[in-house]
């Protein structure tokens, strides 16, 4: 009772003690722009022809395009905020790409206390620095939203000249870069640790990508030798990351959602003025291209390794990093092109047919075979718009070789399927992909990301083409089957035009005696399968490295970057 007592009325508080502020991002306006005065806007959101009403574009100067649009079908009284800094300094060199992996790091470091009360009051925020450059992103109840982007952003340029003062000045933050070194590092040496069928899309990406690291790479400037001899250090973090953020560049963005056009170019306003006041904007040529390289025929392989080879005559191979991976695995990858030479009927008849293949593959090689508890086969994206189609099978029994031997077996017989499938089937499977196209958003985040995954592509090109954002209704129409009695329609898509297209397109790329088919096997083998991996090195078509594909790149070609929804500027 006496120590209550002397609580309820201190003689002296210790100053140490004290309340925590009031969270200045707690909202208190919730009214939804859209229902204001003034403000025009369809009355529905979706017209009758079922086309959502895209993105506008409020802010386009030199080195920024803003887009912006209301939301007015969820009435949820939050927005979304993306920005997408281009810049060729990120991926310049390995260095370069780990010097500002490092200051995203610090950056999220730093400013978690701060932003900590706007997450507990419902807003979030991201700096993720890409190979093209840094994406912000914030989200959140509207009204709140441009102080957190503020708050950023600001922080964004300040660590900057913080950390250029250096250690003395600010050993915390030296703390902060030491710690985000040692994270970055274990993170990049745990990548070589992933699942062998992970390893396998790894090892083909180093091949068919034209601009890419090694993971070793990036080890190597953190650790070893030469790591030793030229450490990183914060001061050179600094100047990576002011480069790549204030260098020359330009900006996309996006608005979405509780937000009027007045507030959307307010936040152009800001990033004019944090990335882009005095900078040169970024021209088309100096932004890195990402492309996607031509698989070597079978034979123009045996032009270059001079030898007779087998059906899939490149074969990448790799032990698996960890000593105790009891597991085998390959990836299949066979190209059928890229975007702009499939078109918009090929990347539909694709689809389809990767939907319709999954399960034979899945019941042929993991049911009655029982290769594996890992077994798929999808439609593959490359940088660049490169396509293939692939099968992946990881197994703790069966050898690589045999595992591709398999794989092999099934795509003669599925071949053999398509050529038995009844057209209403057919029709029916085109359905459910064209249905799968056409789902509806269910949150306003959906909507954002949709819009957004429209617009990026397009920071590569000239700013004259625009992003594609009916690009998943047009690919549908290519799937809808039209009833024979329907003489109006423009076009029309039959199941037996379906049908024949999915077997043209295997005849062409997939199958084994075509003269265009590009096969290339990614192989993981476990410790145990150590000596086959051995005994493979040197034999003609097999990568045992990644100096060994580096080099065979020298003699492949690319696949053109231009989209499929894209046509030439004279011809718009």
């Amino acid at each position: 009772d006496t120590l209550v007592t002397e609580w309820e009325k201190p003689t002296e508080i210790d100053p140490r003690l004290r309340l925590p502020k009031l969270n200045e991002f707690i909202p208190q306006d919730f009214t939804l722009r859209c229902d204001d005065d003034g403000f025009e806007s369809p009355s529905v959101e979706i017209p009758l022809d079922g086309k959502k009403i895209p993105p506008t574009v409020v802010v386009e100067k030199p080195g920024l395009r803003l887009w912006h649009k209301m939301d007015k079908t969820f009435r949820v009284p939050r927005t979304y905020i993306k920005i997408h800094l281009s810049s060729p300094n990120p991926y310049h060199s390995p260095r370069s790409m780990t010097l500002n992996r490092l200051y995203a790091k610090v950056l999220r470091d730093d400013l978690n206390e701060y932003v900590y009360d706007a997450s507990i009051a419902g807003c979030n925020y991201s700096v993720t620095c890409l190979p093209l450059g840094f994406r912000v992103s914030v989200s959140g109840f509207s009204e709140k939203l441009p102080h957190l982007l503020e708050v950023v952003t600001s922080r964004m340029l300040t660590l900057i000249e913080e950390m250029k003062e250096g250690p003395a000045k600010h050993p915390d933050l030296e703390k902060k870069f030491s710690k985000a070194q040692q994270n970055l590092l274990r993170e990049t040496k745990n990548f070589r640790m992933e699942s062998p069928y992970e390893t396998c899309s790894y090892l083909s990406r180093m091949l068919v990508e034209n601009n890419v690291w090694h993971v070793d790479q990036y080890v190597g400037e953190m650790e070893g030798d030469y790591a030793d001899a030229n450490p990183l250090t914060m001061g050179e973090c600094a100047l990576a990351a002011e480069e790549s953020l204030l260098g020359p560049g330009k900006a996309e963005a996006i608005c979405m959602g509780n937000i009027n056009s007045k507030e959307a170019q307010e936040v152009g306003d800001i990033i004019l003025d944090r990335f882009l006041e005095g900078s040169r904007p970024l021209q088309n040529d100096e932004i890195p291209k990402f492309g996607t390289l031509k698989n070597p025929t079978r034979q123009e392989a045996e032009e270059i390794f001079g030898a007779e080879l087998p059906a899939i005559p490149i074969k990448l191979e790799q032990v698996a990093y960890a000593d105790s991976e009891e597991n085998n695995a390959i990836q299949l990858i066979l190209q059928t092109g890229c975007e702009h030479t499939l078109g918009w009927e090929g990347i539909a008849t694709q689809e389809l047919f990767s939907y319709i293949a999954y399960n034979s593959c899945f019941d042929q090689l993991r049911t009655k075979e029982q290769l594996g508890y890992i077994v798929s086969c999808f439609t593959r994206k490359t940088a660049g718009g490169g396509s293939s189609f692939s099968v992946v099978v990881q197994s703790s029994s069966t050898s690589p070789a045999k595992l591709e031997e398999r794989c092999e077996a099934w795509l003669e017989t599925f071949r053999q399927e398509l050529e038995e499938m009844p057209e209403e089937r057919v029709a029916m499977e085109a359905a459910a992909v064209a249905a799968q196209l056409l789902e509806r958003d269910t949150k306003l985040g959906d909507e954002v990301g949709s819009a957004w995954g429209a617009i990026t592509p397009t920071t590569e090109l000239s700013p004259n083409i625009p992003p594609p954002f009916d690009r998943l209704e047009k690919l549908a129409t290519y799937l809808s089957v039209e009833s024979s009695e329907n003489e109006d329609s423009e076009r029309k898509v039959t199941a037996a035009g379906l049908k024949q297209n999915m077997i043209d397109l295997f005849d062409k790329f997939l199958s084994a005696s075509s003269p265009e088919r590009r096969a290339v096997c990614a192989r993981v083998y476990c410790q145990s399968a150590k000596q086959e991996f051995e005994d493979n090195k040197g034999k003609p078509g097999v990568l045992s490295d990644y100096a060994a594909a580096q080099e065979l790149k020298k003699f492949l070609a690319g696949y053109p970057t231009a989209p499929y929804w894209a046509s030439y500027p004279s011809s718009n």
